[in-house]
């Protein structure tokens, strides 16, 4: 890789790690001032956009797509040391992010049908709620939006691992 590609891959990954360290204070610290309230797991970062309300973007998506572009730009800048580590634990690695790539592949789906219930149910009993502010009840609240976007950054995440990680070691194969 050569030097202008390794300084693209820094800045993106320090742009993403400031986004996330942002976005996390953000939410803990409203997390906090809201705490009597009673918020859902997440709600804070759904309930904001930034910076044209309501036309952009909510802190929970920017901390989604930071997530990926870090774990992406670390990955490509890290690379050759990672092809140094011993095989069983590349193949570990593997095995875990493939594990780690169906449970949050469940999660998504899971939360899109129960999302999608929640809404008809709400739908019938009032008119038509605003999907961002419908949550899970049990057994803590959750934010759907909150969740369904953590939990599908982390399926791409994990499976990226997974096809990084096969890719290392079939280099080393040959």
């Amino acid at each position: 890789m050569d030097q202008n590609t390794r300084t693209m891959f820094r800045i993106i990954a320090w742009v993403s790690f400031l986004t996330i360290v942002v976005v996390v204070a953000y939410g803990l610290i409203e997390s906090f001032r809201n705490f009597r309230t009673g918020l859902a797991v997440g709600e804070v970062l759904v309930d904001v956009y930034w910076p044209l309300p309501p036309y952009f973007a909510q802190p929970v998506t920017y901390f989604s797509v930071a997530c990926v572009s870090l774990f992406y730009s670390g990955l490509r800048l890290w690379e050759i040391r990672i092809s140094r580590w011993p095989g069983w634990l590349l193949s570990f690695l593997q095995m875990t992010g493939f594990v780690v790539a169906f449970s949050s592949a469940f999660e998504v789906l899971y939360n899109f049908m129960l999302w999608g219930a929640t809404y008809s149910v709400a739908a019938l009993t009032s008119h038509f709620p605003n999907p961002d502010a419908l949550f899970s009840s049990y057994p803590a609240p959750w934010s759907f939006v909150f969740a369904t976007r953590a939990f599908a950054a982390l399926f791409v995440i994990s499976g990226y691992s997974v096809y990084f990680l096969r890719r290392l070691s079939n280099s080393l194969l040959i």
